[in-house]
């Protein structure tokens, strides 16, 4: 739901590859940088390797004269040279190995190329200067690009970063990207990860040669990873590197479990996701990691084995108490399920509530019990179970003191998730006694309006909105646009009130005031985006990123859903997710952009991804149906003409 509040902070409701050029450099002074071309240098590959193998032995010479020569001659040869220097770091000859690691280590890399897009360049710049957790970390944001747009940048960390763990890490989060949706896409992927290896023999290079090859045969080669896995669990259990421990290799089991069962290998897939429970510590943190992992991919088995082993940290998560439940419920145990449940709610209790309505518990006690519950009620919002989560919000509802700040989250949160499943008179009797109370308390009124995430008005507005709403589906038309004119009152800026407005069947007067309402709120997103792009560069430069991100949303959600330039609104739409990618809420945005500019195909396309990113959201979910069908009636003349 795209709702407009009083501030940003209460208002989210709602390549072609080829490593043409890579520059290297050693950290020694006066040093030439070569640029490689790998294709340029095939035909002389095989002396130009006998030549470096032939300098990394001269590397241990008895000869000062002849290493220092052997060194220099290695570091003008710049990558050619780069992945025998790191085989060389495990030479049995310690001149040899400290040597090629002081040549390694001294490396320069101008990580991206002219061919990488603008945000690959940005997430590479000064990679090599970075701390080891913010290279991981740059590494996660090349992952998160769309359409595998980090995929060259990734092949190359995997093929040339210095730290051994770093390179696995990248290879990793290949691996653990959607392969694609269709097998021509996939032998592509494939394509683009062999051209990018090369010849590098690392560990990490192997795996996604291997991973490779199967893209482009579409299938899982079983036996391949079962031996990968078995060896990378030897190098932990003999401790014989420091480049993979078993986080990694639960991560590679993992990949390997989806992978078999994309490719029609189940029983393959879960016995590979049971052998992996040997590396789960029993331990709450990675716990809940594996449930959550298992709840993602439906393996109601692994969570009930984790239960079996770790009743304990089970029955007193709230968390893996409903991974339990769901797993339950999904194997045909609905009344064992709903058991878990009822003990989930009683984890962190809160006391009933006196009849006075206030509450016997201690505040700071009675807060911090109130917070898990609503992390709790969040959590089962994202995984889908709604029914569930409303049960969290109604208990904090019931037992929180009317004036309390907690009890008005619940009651907003329980609002919004009523609203997104259409049971609008529950959404707006939900809210009534929050309104009630704040209007007679001014105390409680104060204490609210000073939070950042919501204020009187907010809660007044989407009261009389789903007032307005469930009027409407009662075809009582004077009552809901009452409500609606109540609502747009209180909150003149807010779009779905607007929206609500335009779609509403009023006379020529209620058409002219609701449009002049929407150019007032349209110049409004305007000048603030222009009032905040002026001042952006500050120390609150995220926060006003993400600001701007969000007005440009609403500019384009409003136009998309009434009426205007649909092509500006596209472009702010644009605009919000740079600066605020990987949102749903702003991806659904886009897709309405798509939709009203005739674009049904990118408006499915887009809103898939929206549903990706939120895959339980009933709204995004809904609009998603409805493209397709309009997707579909908008290609029936084309495909009746061609059957004529």
């Amino acid at each position: 739901m795209h709702n407009i509040l009083s501030w940003v902070t209460r208002s989210s409701w709602r390549r072609g590859l080829t490593i043409a050029v890579v520059l290297v450099s050693f950290a020694i002074p006066e040093v030439n940088v070569l640029a490689v071309d790998a294709a340029d240098e095939a035909s002389g590959e095989e002396q130009i390797h006998r030549e470096v193998e032939r300098l990394i032995q001269e590397l241990g010479d008895p000869s000062y004269a002849k290493r220092m020569r052997a060194r220099g001659e290695l570091q003008r040869m710049g990558l050619m040279a780069f992945d025998a220097l790191h085989n060389a770091q495990l030479s049995d000859d310690s001149e040899i190995a400290m040597a090629a690691r002081y040549l390694v280590e001294s490396l320069h890399v101008s990580w991206s190329t002219p061919d990488d897009s603008t945000e690959v360049r940005e997430i590479l710049d000064e990679y090599g200067t970075l701390p080891e957790i913010e290279r991981k970390s740059r590494m996660d944001r090349l992952a998160q690009l769309p359409n595998r747009e980090g995929l060259t940048a990734l092949c190359r960390l995997v093929r040339f970063e210095t730290k051994l763990r770093l390179s696995r890490a990248a290879a990793l989060l290949i691996m653990q990207q959607d392969p694609s949706s269709t097998v021509d896409a996939r032998k592509r992927n494939g394509a683009v990860i062999i051209q990018a290896l090369g010849t590098n023999s690392r560990v990490a290079s192997k795996w996604l040669v291997d991973y490779a090859n199967d893209l482009r045969e579409d299938r899982y080669s079983a036996d391949v990873w079962q031996a990968h896995i078995e060896t990378e669990r030897a190098r932990v259990a003999n401790q014989t590197t420091l480049a993979t421990d078993d986080n990694a290799v639960l991560d590679l089991y993992r990949i390997c479990a989806i992978r078999a069962l994309q490719t029609g290998n189940p029983r393959e897939s879960h016995d590979l996701a049971m052998e992996s429970l040997e590396l789960v510590e029993s331990r709450r943190q990675p716990l809940r990691n594996a449930t959550q992992w298992a709840l993602d991919h439906q393996m109601w088995d692994v969570v009930l084995t984790l239960q079996d082993r770790d009743s304990g940290e089970f029955r007193t998560d709230a968390f893996l108490s409903y991974a339990v439940a769901e797993a339950l419920t999904e194997t045909g145990k609905p009344e064992l399920g709903e058991t878990w449940v009822s003990d989930a709610l009683e984890i962190a209790p809160l006391e009933p509530l006196s009849e006075d309505g206030s509450s016997p518990m201690v505040p700071d006690a009675r807060e911090q019990a109130a917070q898990h519950h609503a992390v709790v009620a969040k959590e089962l919002v994202q995984r889908g179970r709604f029914d569930w989560a409303e049960r969290e919000y109604q208990y904090l509802v019931d037992r929180s003191p009317i004036d309390s700040l907690s009890s008005a989250h619940a009651r907003w949160q329980l609002a919004m998730l009523h609203n997104d499943l259409q049971r609008y008179q529950e959404a707006a009797d939900t809210l009534r006694p929050a309104v009630e109370r704040m209007m007679k308390d001014r105390d409680f009124r104060r204490v609210v309006d000073r939070d950042t995430f919501i204020a009187f008005d907010d809660f007044d507005a989407q009261m009389h909105y789903n007032d307005g709403l469930a009027h409407l589906e009662d075809k009582r038309m004077d009552k809901a646009a009452d409500s609606l004119q109540a609502a747009l009152r209180a909150a003149p800026l807010d779009g779905d009130i607007l929206i609500a407005m335009y779609r509403f069947p009023g006379d020529e007067e209620w058409m002219n005031e609701t449009r002049l309402a929407i150019r007032t709120a349209l110049t409004e997103y305007e000048r603030i985006i222009r009032d905040e792009q002026r001042q952006v560069g500050g120390i609150n430069q995220l926060q006003q990123g993400r600001y701007i991100s969000h007005f440009c949303n609403q500019y384009a959600w409003l136009v998309a859903n009434t009426e205007g330039d649909f092509n500006r609104a596209l472009a702010y739409s644009r605009r919000s997710l740079e600066l605020t990618p990987k949102l749903a809420s702003l991806t659904d945005t886009l897709a309405h952009c798509y939709y009203a500019v005739g674009d049904y195909d990118a408006a499915v396309r887009t809103q898939r991804e929206a549903v990706a990113l939120e895959p339980h959201s009933p709204p995004i979910r809904r609009q998603l149906e409805f493209f397709i069908e309009q997707q579909k009636e908008a290609n029936k003349p084309q495909v009746e003409k061609a059957s004529e």
